[in-house]
């Protein structure tokens, strides 16, 4: 019992409070010069979130003294759209000067499930982070340091880009990189087209359990591991374990931040690298 009530105060109190960095490196030779991206996931903000947005700013800091030209969200920014308003402007506060996008997560359109009362409206949590520059691109294509960035929007449960996803990539003149809230979202994508997909929604399983691991993972399709740098259908990919939670509780996933860097020199591949572990000042 003693152990157990350890690791439960563990769960709620330590690990929550960490926050690794992580180097995620895509080499291509199609990259003229090297591009910074700093990606988040999963942030599930309210306007009292001081330790999600202490973390946020933590990392916005390190990606812009990296030389990271833009913030890639992928999905799952807060709980509720009557918070929006005050959400967005702690997030732009937390981000600084970085110029941010993001695609909608299911929280975004909460509210699928019986006992959820009140469903979100995406387009309101979008006119409400646009006027803080936090840009929505579900189902659009926007050009960020001279790199296409297709957008993938929430999908519902089941696994599959989708054809406007599809017809997206296959107009853009080069590879793209593809923001996705759930891994299962860009299955069936044309892997040619794709430099990266980024991802979050699985927060690495969130808790682990010793000896049984992950009690469940929020895909369809299995993935090879919880997160971090896997091939999908051909598609090089990076699962993101997330900044934040509805319910802060982490144990065998530090919360996490992800510099993507695409570089021009070397012979195809990904890989990804803890760099850093930043912990609490407090």
């Amino acid at each position: 019992m003693a152990e157990g009530l350890l690791l439960g105060l563990y769960a709620l109190l330590v690990e929550p409070s960490r926050l690794a960095l992580t180097l995620v490196r895509r080499i291509d030779p199609s990259m003229e010069r090297p591009r910074r991206f700093l990606l988040l996931s999963d942030t599930h903000l309210h306007p009292w979130s001081r330790r999600t947005f202490h973390r946020i700013a933590r990392a916005a800091e390190w990606a812009t003294a990296a030389g990271a030209t833009h913030v890639l969200i992928a999905g799952d920014l807060l709980e509720t759209d009557e918070e929006a308003d005050a959400v967005a402007a702690r997030l732009r506060r937390a981000l600084g000067d970085l110029p941010a996008v993001y695609v909608s997560g299911n929280h975004e359109v909460k509210g699928e499930f019986w006992w959820e009362r009140h469903r979100n409206d995406p387009r309101r949590i979008g006119d409400a982070m646009g006027r803080h520059g936090i840009e929505r691109i579900d189902e659009r294509v926007v050009e960020l340091d001279g790199v296409p960035v297709v957008g993938i929007g929430w999908r519902g449960w089941r696994p599959g880009a989708g054809r406007e996803a599809a017809r997206l990539l296959a107009a853009t003149e080069r590879p793209a990189l593809v923001l996705a809230h759930s891994p299962d979202h860009i299955r069936g994508l044309p892997a040619g087209h794709v430099l990266l997909a980024a991802c979050g929604h699985t927060h690495g399983g969130q808790v682990r359990l010793p000896g049984i691991g992950a009690p469940w993972i929020p895909v369809r399709v299995p993935l090879p591991r919880l997160a971090g740098a896997m091939v999908l259908d051909g598609i090089p990919t990076y699962v993101c374990r997330g900044i934040g939670a509805t319910i802060p509780l982490r144990l065998g996933a530090v919360p996490e931040a992800v510099m993507i860097e695409l570089r021009g020199n070397g012979t195809a591949s990904i890989d990804a690298t803890k760099i850093v572990e930043m912990r609490s000042r407090a």
